[in-house]
């Protein structure tokens, strides 16, 4: 009887040894693999495959960030210190009140470029623009007097009033996940199409973060709101944890790039999501639409998104959808198809990130 109660404890004690190393392992900060073992993942390249081990080490760990998990399309990053939120405004309040040049500059300034590369990862193509001051030259923001007759448009017409089908992406990415009720922070914004989209979907309360001044018709006021950037900036902790969902569509990845006189900034537009996870809500959604592809610049006019600088972007969120402007139902956006466009060709859909 002692023998075979002695065995028993045995075989438990072991149970339980390897339960607590693999607690040890993969409970603390979620780093999933040894670092060894990046070296059997490959990602995909303007110049072909590399390991995430290589991307570690040479991309994500010069940006303050670090592999965790090996998932694909897009590697998963942990942070490797974490930035609060007053630093994260403070920096780009800092930035944004630099002197800027009389116009954007014409080239990737050289002692920057292996930033804006992602230090070579990122492949280039010039195509030069200066849109400083769209006021100046006469585009103003439109149809923001007119929110009620805009509530009767398809969200065929809708999306038409920017960018066609793939705008459409955004009302069904909205539509899947519903807004009932809630308050919602929408990022640059030049016609109310998003907005719009959001209240026929449910939202509450909308708040449009813009460079220009908006005049949104007097009887939607109590819905709509909009402030300048420095503004939102500098009052930033008045709306910190307070929006259910956040929404930008072909914005963010024009900033850093100098086009619309914005300061020079390798990594404008990752800020920009920094910002956005400080005023969403634990669990709230971000719906994203930005040029997906092969990592690459198209110097001055945007960046396109693939699975290096997508996993920056994607720091502090889970991915959980992605649509597009040919249906309803979610589509399965997976290396292939992230891939399936030629070098600096693009595709614009909406991803849908919840914030951890």
């Amino acid at each position: 009887m002692v023998s075979r109660y002695n065995s028993r404890q045995y075989i438990l004690l072991a149970i339980a040894t390897f339960f607590f190393i693999l607690i040890l392992f993969y409970g603390n900060d979620r780093n999933d693999l040894p670092a060894a073992n990046l070296h059997d993942y490959k990602i995909k390249t303007f110049n072909g495959f590399v390991s995430m081990q290589e991307l570690n080490d040479n991309v994500y760990k010069k940006f303050g960030y670090q592999i965790i998990r090996p998932t694909f399309p897009v590697p998963t990053l942990g942070m490797l210190r974490e930035q609060t939120c007053d630093v994260v405004f403070e920096n780009w309040l800092r930035i944004n009140q630099e002197p800027q040049p009389a116009e954007p500059p014409k080239e990737i300034p050289a002692d920057r470029k292996d930033e804006f590369l992602l230090y070579g990862y990122s492949a280039v193509k010039m195509w030069y623009l200066n849109d400083k001051s769209s006021a100046e030259k006469g585009e103003k923001p439109r149809k923001w007097d007119i929110i009620g007759e805009l509530l009767t448009w398809s969200k065929e017409r809708l999306a038409g009033m920017a960018y066609g089908s793939e705008g459409e992406s955004m009302f069904n990415a909205m539509k899947a996940y519903k807004l009932d009720g809630q308050s919602g922070v929408v990022i640059g914004s030049m016609q109310p199409w998003v907005e719009v989209s959001a209240l026929v979907n449910g939202a509450k309360k909308i708040l449009t973060v813009e460079y220009n001044k908006l005049t949104i018709q007097e009887e939607f006021r109590d819905r709509m709101s909009s402030i300048l950037p420095v503004d939102f900036a500098k009052g930033w902790a008045n709306y910190a944890d307070t929006f259910n969902f956040a929404a930008s569509f072909s914005s963010i990845e024009h900033s850093g790039l100098g086009r619309y006189g914005d300061p020079m900034d390798p990594i404008g537009d990752i800020r920009e999501i920094l910002k956005i996870k400080c005023v969403l809500k634990k669990g709230g959604l971000l719906f994203l639409g930005f040029p997906l592809g092969t990592d690459s610049i198209v110097y001055n006019a945007h960046r396109i998104y693939g699975p290096i600088r997508l996993a920056m972007m994607f720091y502090g969120f889970e991915w959980i959808a992605t649509f597009s402007g040919r249906g309803e139902d979610p589509i399965d956006l997976n290396s292939a198809t992230l891939h399936a466009r030629q070098m600096f060709e693009h595709a614009q859909s909406t991803l849908v990130l919840r914030k951890l």
